[in-house]
């Protein structure tokens, strides 16, 4: 997947689609794979040290601490989307960070739904600082609608090879 703003691109077979998980000049959803950097936005200052653990091999340090999403839409200039469920629930949802000796956040986990029965954790995690990359989404000439090009790849997979 190539995730470009609010946009998610996915190859199907030889074509590309696109799936839209917001405005791309509004706040990131709760389904957005950098959802849980911008609510770290309105992290609690009371962080408890859970203690060491590696992420990806790297040795970091667990901590768990509260978010609020009103602070955290405060601080971002696009501001930051909320799951369903009460505002309060809202203001303090349940959190856990993972930083490095150099204070790089590597694992960021923020429960989005803590009014709900099951608990539901948006998890990203981060590595490769500093490697460069060249990356280029598709143009808008390039996306299929997902319905078409699931069936061009399935027209493809079915063909005789000759």
């Amino acid at each position: 997947m190539v995730y470009d703003g609010a946009n998610a691109y996915i190859r199907v077979g030889g074509s590309w689609t696109g799936f839209f998980l917001a405005d791309p000049g509004g706040p990131r959803g709760p389904n957005d794979p950098l959802w849980p950097l911008d609510a770290l936005f309105g992290a609690s200052a009371e962080a408890v040290e859970i203690g060491p653990e590696a992420v990806r091999g790297v040795p970091a340090t667990r901590y768990r601490l509260t978010v609020d999403l009103a602070r955290a839409d405060a601080a971002l200039p696009a501001g930051v989307s909320a799951p369903s469920g009460p505002y309060r629930s809202l203001r303090a949802l349940p959190a856990e960070v993972w930083l490095d000796t150099a204070g790089l956040a590597r694992r960021i986990s923020v429960n989005s739904e803590p009014a709900s029965a099951d608990a539901v954790w948006s998890i990203v995690e981060l590595w490769d600082f500093g490697v460069a990359a060249d990356i280029t989404p598709p143009g808008p000439d390039e996306v299929l609608a997902p319905a078409e090009a699931y069936r061009l790849a399935e027209e493809e997979s079915s063909a005789p090879d000759t």
